[in-house]
């Protein structure tokens, strides 16, 4: 399988990139490339321009960091170290390792960044090292490192240019988590480090003081081990501890931050209850307790998305309503509203792993779509997985590796198990430079039936079972089935004002949002996911009137819908009178006039980034040589010094001569001052902008002809074939 590993280089890229090209290790360097720099000079080419950058955009190399004990800590990356194994198993051969990786890295980075690739043989596996540098030739600017986003996203490039290659790919989810061991059933299982964080999440939110934070670990079986200030983590079945720091980049989970977290939550609960013990008395209900709490002291009460309640302070400070003790709960509070000491009552704690596990339980009952593939979806398939290609609705042909563990079937009937909540990553290669889209599984659901010509059915709407329409979507309830409120989205819906009917698209496989009704035992039901082939059936049958104001509403929709496209049919003759339009055959030509506008802008804006690059290039050999040219003269003007300032300035010197026998032989000018080069840069930048924000317009341009080109096919119906056809030879001789 081809595994890959980042991480950032902040002391010696140097050191690094020696070790990389160990001639034992790369067949006496074969096996060694440079992009974009030379090898041998490498640091000092990525060096040079990170002083170019600082010296244009300035040096930010201290954000983020702190001194600990006169050390400075966390210092920004200087460059990047990505490792790519390959399996045993896979006998693939250094050559072809090396080319993936190149083709990786360009993915990646595109053209716009400097790197050192080295394979090495010296291992039963084969894997390459690359260092690349963290500023772009293009911008100048630093690459973005994302935790965990930044890892995926190069995991799943890997993965599909592997299976391209014939070759295994990288585990992910059940597999790899199943190698590490966890604590949960296949399909929902979690790191031992993740659960740690969200186990310890929880209990940060309820704690008030450090010993009870102890005790609610110990209550959500965590083990808590403390050695000095040095505190350890570990949960059951686990087999070593976790330290403290490496849970929390701010350290949340060491002693000081526990100390500080819970200070912070004494001091809120505190704040919190007072203000409650205020109003208490003046409400009969939890809205009369958000009502109050609004209008006399400014605080919010809001249910968030995963059923718990939050309090916010007008300073912006947000109270978990968990942080509260069990007489301020709002369930015990819900009940006892008329008792005016229910607040002073001794009431029992909750307990706290059951709690948990209730939250949490959504996130672990994520259930399976089963989808179908077709013959043409699938480009490949083998032991370690499939590789599939379709068509997404609004970002085109892509193409996405499926691991092994979410296929079902065999060769000829091959299915993929999807979680809709899921995110999948998915490659887009139609255009110059490869781009990776992040959807949902329930958008690639979508896809996966619209790219097999599976249409979702058109099923009628029992006007009785209207609950309402916005211009997000329609809502409607379900009493026979048992749900309050199911919401389908506006694209779905369409409403025949003649008939007063409103008409949805149902998918089988497609998912709706569904509240079910409250009941004595579950007061404030959560969410759940439908899917069409359940919801059908319930709305095929009868359901009970629920008033003639709907009439009204939908009425008013309607005219608002009319409304939207009386401007739109205005603004549309507008902008054909005012291009002399009379005819679809000018309108056709309108709109490969501004395509072909469009494509003009895109290709100055590449011809020009390839022009700042290598302008870049070679601009920071000129800012090198000047920068240092000072030290080179005092060299040669006091000679007696010259052994004890060439060791002082070896750095200096050795930076020096390496961009002078860069420029030797180059078409450049090498008299140019940095004033001459910030000039140059400044220039080349306004007149990158200027076309972006030309694209952006042509962009615009486009998709309104598109727009009106649409409306007019719509209101007069397609052209015959034979009128399409001497069309289109009409603009290809053009």
């Amino acid at each position: 399988m081809a595994i890959t590993k980042i991480h950032a280089i902040n002391r010696s890229t140097k050191a690094a990139i020696k070790y990389i090209i160990d001639p034992l290790k790369t067949r006496n360097g074969e096996l060694v490339e440079g992009i974009h720099c030379d090898v041998p000079t490498a640091s000092f080419e990525f060096e040079m321009l990170a002083d170019m950058s600082h010296r244009y955009n300035g040096n930010y190399e201290r954000v983020g960091g702190r001194d600990v004990d006169g050390i400075r800590r966390h210092q920004s990356a200087k460059s990047y170290h990505l490792i790519q194994s390959f399996s045993p198993d896979d006998h693939v051969t250094p050559e072809e390792a090396h080319a993936i990786g190149v083709q990786l890295m360009r993915e990646l980075l595109g053209n716009d960044y400097q790197f050192v690739i080295a394979t090495h043989v010296d291992k039963v596996h084969i894997h390459n090292h690359i260092v690349f540098n963290a500023y772009s030739m293009t911008t100048l600017k630093k690459f973005r490192s994302q935790p965990y986003i930044t890892a995926n996203r190069i995991k799943e490039i890997s993965n599909r240019l592997t299976a391209e290659h014939g070759l295994s790919v990288s585990l992910r989810r059940d597999e790899q988590l199943e190698k590490n061991g966890f604590v949960h059933e296949k399909d929902v299982h979690q790191s031992f480090r993740a659960e740690l964080r969200r186990r310890l999440r929880f209990v940060a939110f309820r704690a008030t003081s450090p010993e009870m934070f102890d005790q609610l670990c110990e209550q959500l079986e965590i083990t808590t081990t403390k050695r000095g200030q040095d505190r350890g983590y570990r949960l059951p079945d686990q087999q070593r501890n976790i330290r403290d720091k490496s849970l929390s980049d701010i350290g949340s989970y060491t002693s000081e931050g526990i100390k500080t977290t819970t200070a912070e939550n004494a001091d809120n609960q505190l704040r919190l209850m007072a203000l409650i013990d205020d109003v208490y008395g003046m409400c009969d209900s939890l809205d009369d307790l958000t009502f109050m709490l609004q209008q006399e002291h400014d605080v919010t009460l809001k249910r968030q998305r995963n059923g718990s309640y939050q309090f916010t302070f007008h300073d912006g400070t947000k109270v978990p309503a968990e942080l509260l003790p069990p007489a301020y709960q709002l369930n015990y509070m819900n009940e006892h509203w008329h008792d005016p000491n229910a607040l002073k009552a001794k009431v029992a704690a909750p307990d706290v792993l059951a709690e948990y596990q209730e939250q949490t339980k959504s996130k672990l009952t994520n259930t399976e779509t089963l989808m179908d593939l077709s013959e043409d979806q699938v480009l490949s398939v083998d032991e370690k997985g499939a590789l599939v290609q379709l068509e997404v609705p609004n970002e085109g042909q892509l193409t996405v590796h499926l691991n092994r563990y979410e296929l079902r079937g065999d060769s000829d009937h091959l299915q993929v198990a999807l979680q809709a909540n899921y995110y999948y990553t998915l490659t887009d290669q139609s255009g110059k430079r490869p781009r990776a889209v992040s959807i949902r599984g329930e958008a690639l659901i979508h896809a996966i039936d619209l790219d097999q010509g599976l249409n979702p059915e058109l099923v009628k709407v029992p006007p009785q079972a209207v609950f309402g329409h916005s211009d997000k979507g329609l809502t409607i309830t379900l009493p026979d089935a048992g749900y309050e409120r199911v919401f389908i989205p506006n694209e779905a819906v369409n409403y025949d004002r003649l008939h007063q009917q409103y008409t949805v698209q149902i998918g089988n496989h497609w998912h709706y949002n569904a509240t079910p009704f409250a009941t004595l035992n579950d007061p404030e039901p959560k969410s759940v996911s439908l899917t069409g082939a359940a919801l059908k059936p319930a709305l095929k049958s009868t359901q009970p009137m629920l008033g003639r104001w709907l009439i009204a509403n939908r009425q008013l929709q309607y005219m608002q819908a009319q409304q939207a496209n009386v401007k739109r049919l205005s603004t549309t003759l507008g902008e054909l009178r005012a291009n002399h339009i009379t005819d679809r055959q000018a309108l056709r030509r309108q709109v490969t006039a501004v395509k072909a506008q469009l494509h003009d802008v895109q290709q100055k804006i590449e011809m020009l980034h390839d022009k700042i690059t290598n302008y870049n290039a070679l601009a920071k050999f000129i800012f090198t040589r000047n920068q240092y040219q000072p030290i080179i003269d005092k060299l040669e003007d006091v000679p007696k010094e010259q052994h004890r300032l060439t060791k002082k300035y070896q750095h200096e010197i050795n930076m020096y001569q390496t961009a002078v026998l860069h420029l030797q032989n180059r078409d450049f000018n090498p008299l140019l001052t940095n004033k001459e080069m910030a000039s140059v840069i400044t220039d080349q930048e306004k007149t990158l902008r200027s076309l972006e924000k030309s694209l952006k317009q042509q962009t615009i341009m486009v998709n309104k002809w598109e727009d009106i080109a649409d409306l007019m096919d719509d209101l007069q119906g397609e052209p015959p074939q034979e009128e399409q056809e001497q069309q289109h030879h009409h603009d290809i001789e053009r």
